[in-house]
């Protein structure tokens, strides 16, 4: 066999290196960045993956666990996200796990879902971590967040309401909104005596909103695990007599009627006087 000259080397060397910058400037080749592991998805691959969907049912899962001011990590949000990816997979939906996203990461992976939606398809997204309410509207906080006074929740966070009002101009025929966020957090204590919890979230009829807990409440003044919460759901919907938008709808029900009876409890009826 016969051997390459240096020359020859040099030549081959160079034309290689030419033909891998184009076939990355074209999108051809990504980096192995670009491929990332379980832990971690970026904003390249689900940009990619939401591009290349053809797929009618969507889920966006942002599943933030890691705060820089928190004092742990919100370890049942990654396992939350997790399971729930698992059966919506199995349901035929194409999932993205954005992981610990910043408020660019989270803005953008919204934007190119609302993108790839297609009329009458069904899309799903799923935020676990910390939730904040300012002015009557709740926003998702991201793991980059500098909070410190609550004007700061309306420039950091990442507006649920607007989420899902862009989301409906999508044209998608089912939009699912899953809200894992109703716990206490490092930031509203800042400015705040306590948690406040959530405000209600209005929705059109073509949107399920589902969160963990009733407004005005976090999770430890409902005596309830946000583990369980999403564990519930991912059980319910494993079952396969039953689409994703039924189990969501009536549990989307549940809720509101929940809220509606704390909200306005029926008084209870004093026994007669007896003569």
């Amino acid at each position: 066999m016969s051997r390459m000259g240096p020359f020859r080397m040099m030549v081959t060397a160079a034309l290689f290196g030419l033909l891998s910058t184009s076939l990355h400037s074209i999108g051809l080749v990504k980096a192995a960045h670009n491929f990332p592991n379980r832990a971690t998805v970026t904003s390249a691959h689900v940009v990619d993956r939401f591009q290349a969907a053809r797929s009618d049912h969507l889920a966006l899962l942002i599943a933030n666990s890691n705060y820089r001011d928190a004092d742990a990590a919100i370890a049942e949000v990654t396992a939350g996200a997790d399971a729930l990816a698992n059966v919506l997979r199995n349901h035929g939906f194409l999932v993205i796990v954005v992981r610990d996203a910043t408020r660019a990461r989270m803005t953008e992976a919204v934007g190119r879902l609302k993108a790839a939606a297609r009329p009458g398809s069904v899309v799903l997204v799923y935020f676990g971590g910390f939730g904040v309410q300012s002015e009557g509207q709740n926003y998702m906080i991201p793991v980059d967040a500098k909070i410190w006074q609550e004007r700061d929740v309306r420039r950091d966070g990442v507006n649920i309401q607007r989420a899902l009002s862009d989301l409906s101009a999508s044209g998608a025929r089912t939009r699912i909104a899953i809200v894992d966020a109703s716990r206490r957090n490092p930031y509203e204590r800042r400015f705040r005596n306590y948690s406040h919890g959530l405000a209600p979230i209005d929705a059109d009829a073509n949107t399920i909103v589902i969160t963990s807990t009733s407004p005005e409440q976090v999770v430890d003044d409902a005596d309830a695990s946000p583990n369980r919460f999403v564990s519930d759901l991912a059980a319910e919907i494993s079952l396969p007599s039953r689409s994703v938008e039924e189990v969501f709808a009536e549990r989307a029900a549940a809720r509101e009627r929940i809220w509606r009876e704390q909200e306005h409890p029926v008084p209870a009826m004093e026994p007669s006087e007896k003569n």
